[in-house]
């Protein structure tokens, strides 16, 4: 959900400053000045915008490295405790088969002196 605002943010950025340079464009198209000074003037709005644009570019980059980087500690610590988990289950495993293991062992061994000893 936040990576769909993320990218829906960033779409709304960019059409904001492609329809402010369009804006400006055509303001300095059709306003009454010389060619030069309209050259310069496109050119100066241009700069800008693109300045702008990196800028909030940058923005953007800086926050999705930023929750990337909180997923990737977030996944790493769950991978950790699923790790934990594993361990302690077959611990427990280990345990309870040696344990069933020795009973087992006692039952055989009572039974084979039983039958020594009614023979």
């Amino acid at each position: 959900m936040d990576n769909e605002r993320q990218g829906n943010g960033l779409v709304v950025l960019l059409a904001f400053f492609t329809g402010g340079l369009i804006g400006s464009l055509l303001g300095l198209l059709f306003a009454p000045m010389a060619g030069r000074e309209t050259r310069e003037k496109i050119r100066d709005a241009s700069m800008d915008v693109k300045d702008r644009t990196i800028t909030a570019a940058n923005q953007a980059r800086d926050v999705t490295t930023e929750r990337v980087t909180d997923l990737v500690d977030k996944g790493k610590a769950r991978v950790d405790d699923a790790t934990e988990s594993v361990k302690a289950a077959v611990d427990a495993g280990k345990s309870a088969f040696v344990e069933k293991k020795s009973e087992l062992a006692n039952i055989l061994s009572r039974e084979n002196e039983e039958e020594e000893a009614e023979s």
